[in-house]
């Protein structure tokens, strides 16, 4: 009953990935320096653009990866800082604007995969999506890259069926792997589920080692 009276839309044809190379690629070494945030599609406001600035002045990060990423006529904020490329995966589509998953890095993305919930949010009707990349390392290893934002406000089989999802999508492959994103664990039923893959997960990850 909402649906006609919201501004965005699921446009099938808008669910692609948007790919940009960094201008100097180079391989990340195992020190990594990782900035994850849920800009609350903040993104464009000029107090974000000062924090997020220094973080790049201080921190440089070699990895960076939003939730809630806002981009204005198909334009990013990332485009200003030649140094990083790029994954973009909306979920929200409103005119000229898309909001939704960035993994950015310093790194060349290698390869790429995404994936997006049959679930959708109350009222506003859109899925969440999660979007993974790859990148060559140092050593040689593909260090792969998942972004997740987690579905809201909804029952909770609806939760794990995209944790189920998600753990599909980590066990098709073993390597080095970082797992990150806004997982909307506010209670101790999704704590547990997320605990849960995550134990999966590192299990896997170490194992492939040995």
């Amino acid at each position: 009953m909402y649906r006609k009276f919201l501004p965005w839309h699921i446009d099938k044809e808008a669910y692609a990935v948007a790919l940009k190379s960094p201008e100097k690629p180079r391989k990340l070494g195992r020190k990594i320096v990782l900035l994850n945030w849920n800009v609350h599609k903040n993104n464009h406001m000029h107090c974000w653009l000062e924090d997020f600035s220094m973080i790049l002045r201080y921190d440089k990060p070699d990895l960076i990866l939003f939730q809630e990423y806002q981009t204005m006529n198909r334009q990013s904020v990332l485009d200003r800082h030649s140094e990083y490329g790029y994954a973009f995966f909306p979920n929200i589509v409103w005119k000229e604007n898309r909001y939704g998953l960035v993994n950015a890095s310093k790194g060349e993305i290698v390869d790429f995969d995404f994936y997006m919930t049959e679930d959708v949010e109350p009222i506003i009707k859109t899925p969440k999506v999660t979007l993974e990349t790859s990148y060559e390392m140092l050593s040689g290893e593909k260090l792969r890259v998942v972004n997740v934002h987690m579905i809201n406000f909804v029952k909770i089989r609806k939760f794990l069926a995209q944790v189920e999802q998600i753990e599909k999508a980590l066990a098709k492959e073993e390597g080095a792997l970082i797992l990150s994103g806004d997982f909307n664990t506010w209670n101790g039923r999704r704590m547990h589920m997320l605990q849960q893959l995550s134990g999966v997960t590192v299990l896997k990850m170490f194992h492939s080692k040995t």
